[in-house]
């Protein structure tokens, strides 16, 4: 019987899980960036909360906390039973030294391996057999902050962020509030000061969109006719995968007919069959940066129409990247993306042209703070130099790519051809 094993007794079980803890704690943290990356994401952070009169930010949104030191988790509680609620956080003071992190015990291993915090906070009495509730996380973190003396300011939270969610935030709020905090909004302080992307950053997107083109191509060569949707899918997860790529913050769908209703549909068990088209809209991930590659696909001999779609919506990329430069506004280049629609024969009500900041995603999200349209002539954003958005291009088909605003001249990262990717 197993349970006469030799060694099998409760104390060998004991010592040998210790070993591996203890194994486990030798292992090294793994930091996409490098330490002084950090450490200047930390000032400009905290030079913005100067800027934004905030004395203490509570940082909660996971992609704000992997941009800030690195954290990296599957589980975040966003939508979890409510006998277990988001419990974790990234506290900055604008002034002292250094941040600290709140989480569970539990996981106390995996911020010192995947972060570069120097001061973890476990919440008191969690570990494997028991979970904070809202009060012991509540209750621990203002704690904290009083014995830091941080209380009594101007505090921020990331209101826009799911994490934590409403129940959590206004526990989190309303306990502030009564310690004589100001609440204040944060989320514009902390996502503005990662828009501008570092030439750090933009390295791993071109990871990132080399993975997603890789998947692509994976698709292009394998996709046969009689596969599901479900079956072309995992051609593209595997050849991305294999290029060093990780799954996205969205579900990267292949599916058949139009994109306007089906881009945002999630693979299915369709068949594709000769004759149809479908779409790959496509992202790449490496160490949480995102970068985008959609294409649309057929199968068999493609009608003029579509042929000519293609060449309509792949044509403004290079528009694109002829006409941006460093210092436009954007209404400008909007303009002029316009015109191209409408020599091209297109009426403004049948086009779509723009993008949205990528970088550092988690689910269920890749659509980061800064927006583009390029039916939006009152903005007054200029193109500013290590901006990082896709560029999504649709008459009806569509096609996405990702752009990096630079000097001299604005650059498209995918290598995959912009046409309808036909498989005889």
């Amino acid at each position: 019987m197993a349970n006469d094993s030799v060694g099998a007794t409760p104390q060998a079980l004991r010592a040998f899980a210790d070993r591996e803890m203890e194994r486990l704690a030798e292992r090294p943290p793994s930091l996409p960036f490098d330490r002084a990356e950090y450490s200047a994401r930390l000032e400009r952070l905290r030079v913005r909360m100067a800027a934004d009169g905030i004395d203490v930010l509570i940082v909660t949104a996971p992609d704000a906390m992997c941009w800030l030191h690195g954290y990296r988790s599957r589980w975040y509680r966003t939508n979890s039973s409510t006998t277990l609620p988001p419990s974790q956080c990234t506290v900055v003071h604008v002034d002292h030294e250094p941040m600290f992190m709140i989480e569970t015990n539990f996981h106390a291993e995996l911020v010192r391996l995947t972060s570069c915090v120097g001061d973890f906070r476990g919440i008191p009495t969690t570990d494997l057999n028991h979970e904070a509730s809202v009060d012991d996380f509540v209750r621990f973190l203002v704690g904290e902050l009083s014995a830091e003396g941080w209380l009594g300011g101007t505090v921020g939270l990331e209101r826009w962020s799911c994490v934590p969610n409403p129940v959590v935030a206004e526990a989190i709020e309303g306990a502030l509030v009564e310690r004589g905090c100001r609440v204040v909004d944060a989320t514009s302080t902390v996502r503005s000061v990662r828009r501008l992307k570092s030439s750090a950053e933009i390295k791993v997107m071109e990871r990132a969109q080399a993975a997603c083109d890789a998947g692509l191509l994976e698709l292009q060569r394998n996709v046969r006719p009689g596969m599901t949707e479900l079956e072309a899918w995992n051609l593209f997860m595997t050849g991305q995968i294999a290029a060093g790529g990780e799954p996205a913050a969205i579900h990267e769908t292949v599916a058949v007919g139009p994109p306007e209703p089906m881009l945002h549909a999630l693979s299915g068990r369709r068949r594709i069959q000769i004759g149809d088209y479908f779409h790959a809209d496509a992202c790449g991930a490496v160490d949480r940066y995102h970068a985008r590659g959609t294409r649309p696909f057929f199968l068999g001999e493609p009608p003029t129409e579509l042929l000519r779609l293609a060449q309509i919506i792949g044509g403004v990329f290079e528009v694109l990247a002829a006409t941006a430069r460093v210092g436009m506004p954007f209404r400008d280049l909007h303009r002029v993306l316009r015109e191209y629609y409408r020599d091209a024969g297109v009426s403004d009500s049948d086009f779509f042209a723009g993008g949205y900041e990528l970088g550092i995603s988690f689910p269920p999200d890749w659509v980061g703070e800064f927006c583009w349209s390029i039916h939006d002539d009152e903005t007054d954003a200029v193109i500013e130099p290590g901006l990082v958005t896709n560029v999504e291009s649709c008459v009806f088909l569509a096609m996405v790519d990702t752009v990096v605003f630079e000097e001299p001249a604005a650059r498209m990262l995918s290598k995959v051809p912009r046409e309808l990717l036909v498989i005889p």
